[in-house]
């Protein structure tokens, strides 16, 4: 760690004005920031030093701290940490800010950084006198792992739990047909049943392949695809399976066939998740549009329902753990972000306005294999 540089004359000064409060931020587990009345970082810990090097990250003084962990927002457009749109939903901005008016603050923060990666952090702040100036102490923690962990549990096993209910009242509907040998009721619920199954081996696989990517042991095998048979496919599962609303789906294409070299099966699943998402925010009798088209060098691919989102789920849209159904739900436009941007190579956005209701596009080169 010793290419990594501190503010000197700002750590001397805490060596020699508070000594322990130096000794104890070069030892705890926590990564220690102090911040300028601009909120700009003047010292950081070795923790964050070593946080840094695991991370991909820049360490270094003089930014604030959406910089420092790359923040999309506040990397995005040229935007400073603190100004943007989505500043006010972020609880280490709404720390660091209620720290400056005196008040000492905990709150849960999460970032999507450009990097690729995601970090739940519990932040903490107070006002800290060095030298008769006043600073913030900014100190986070990193809780991705247990976060990841309790919301992968939560998800699996919710999600599993009503598969289950659902299996076990089909097959107490076909014993108590087999009893009164009700054969034309029987062939009636068997699609129910093959379903159900179908739905539960889908959210099997979807769990087992995020978690893999998470760990980054996700293995890609590159092919030629047919992305209007993935769109067909995923259509015809879903019509299959949804039986809780009718939705009708709509396959748009400006070509008979395309064809791309990735890999089928991490791209349907994000497909899959696209999807899923949108039946989730439709109601009943709604339409949701399935679509690609080709630039020169990239595939698109969009899926587009009625709903529009609120600005502050259009904040937190592709964080880890957030979800408009409930807390420990909700990885899976994470997890889209996740398996397209590391896997495919590609790039997740969206749109959401009352004109075109909210539409999730990907886009993936047309090649992985010469990537």
């Amino acid at each position: 760690m010793d290419d990594y540089k501190y503010n000197k004359d700002l750590t001397n000064l805490l060596q020699d004005s508070n000594p322990v409060l130096f000794a104890v931020s070069e030892t705890v587990h926590e990564m220690l920031f102090i911040l300028d009345h601009d909120r700009r970082i003047i010292f950081f810990n070795r923790r964050f030093a070593s946080f840094a090097e695991s991370n991909q990250l820049n360490p270094t003084t003089g930014v604030r701290p959406g910089d420092i962990f790359r923040c999309v927002n506040a990397l995005e457009n040229a935007d400073v940490c603190g100004e943007t749109k989505f500043c006010r939903y972020c609880g280490a901005y709404q720390a660091i800010t209620n720290a400056t008016e005196g008040e000492r603050q905990i709150e849960q923060c999460r970032i999507k950084a450009e990097n690729g990666l995601a970090y739940d952090l519990k932040v903490s702040t107070t006002k800290l006198n060095i030298g008769n100036n006043l600073f913030t102490l900014f100190c986070v923690l990193d809780v991705s792992a247990e976060h990841r962990k309790q919301a992968l549990e939560k998800i699996f096993f919710h999600d599993i739990n009503n598969l289950a209910g659902g299996l076990t009242l089909i097959v107490d509907f076909i014993d108590s047909y087999a009893k009164r040998n009700d054969i034309n009721a029987i062939k009636e619920t068997t699609p129910l049943l093959t379903g159900a199954m179908s739905s539960l081996n889908n959210e099997l696989r979807s769990s087992y392949m995020l978690a893999l990517a998470e760990k980054d042991e996700l293995d890609v095998m590159a092919e030629q695809c047919n992305i209007q048979k993935v769109l067909v496919s995923v259509a015809s599962f879903f019509k299959e399976t949804t039986l809780d609303k009718s939705i009708k789906f709509i396959i748009e294409s400006d070509r008979e066939e395309t064809f791309v070299n990735t890999d089928e099966n991490i791209l349907k699943r994000v497909v899959t998740n696209m999807t899923k998402n949108a039946i989730e925010a439709s109601e009943d009798g709604d339409s949701i549009v399935m679509g690609n088209r080709l630039t020169e060098d990239r595939l698109i691919i969009y899926v587009q329902n009625n709903y529009v989102m609120k600005e502050e789920t259009k904040a937190s849209i592709f964080q880890r753990s957030f979800s408009t159904k409930g807390i420990g739900r909700g990885l899976g436009t994470y997890s889209m972000r996740l398996l397209t941007e590391r896997y495919l190579k590609g790039a997740v956005y969206f749109s959401s306005t009352e004109e075109t209701g909210t539409v999730f596009y990907i886009e993936i080169p047309l090649s992985l294999s010469d990537l």
